[in-house]
C-alpha cells in the first residue's frame, strides 16, 4: 500500500477576539497542535485551554464569510459564521439568510474576530 502523501489543513486560531491563519500538515501530531495553541494563547494573552481551532474548507464560503458547521440532530444542522475584522455587518446578513434559504439551519452562530495578531 503506498504511503500517503501529507496535505496542508487550514485552521482558525482564536481566543479572547483575537485569530490567526494557521497551516498544519496531515501528518502533524496531538503535540503540534499543543504547542501551537500554547505558543497562540501567549500572544493573544489567554491561557491555551482557552484557545480553539476551527478547521476551515475552501467550499464553506458564503458572501465572502467562511463558515462552519456539524449535524445538530434529525432536523438539521449547527452553523457558525467567522466575521474576521474586514467582514460587513451587510456580509453577515447575506450569508445568514443564505444559509437559512439553501439548508436545514437549527442553529446558527457567529464568531467575531476583532484583530489579527
Amino acid at each position: 500500500m503506498a504511503k500517503r502523501k501529507p496535505y496542508k489543513i487550514r485552521y482558525l486560531i482564536h481566543c479572547n477576539g483575537k485569530g490567526r491563519m494557521i497551516d498544519m500538515l496531515s501528518t502533524d501530531h496531538s503535540d503540534k497542535y499543543g504547542e501551537v495553541q500554547r505558543e497562540f494563547a501567549a500572544t493573544a494573552g489567554g491561557e491555551w485551554l482557552d484557545c480553539e481551532m476551527e478547521k476551515l474548507h475552501a467550499d464553506q464560503v458564503v458572501h465572502g464569510v467562511s463558515y462552519t458547521w456539524g449535524l445538530a440532530g434529525p432536523d438539521g444542522a449547527w452553523y457558525m459564521l467567522i466575521a474576521t475584522p474586514d467582514t460587513t455587518a451587510i456580509q453577515i446578513r447575506k450569508a445568514k439568510a443564505q444559509l437559512r434559504s439553501d439548508r436545514d439551519v437549527v442553529k446558527m452562530s457567529l464568531l467575531r474576530i476583532k484583530a489579527w495578531i
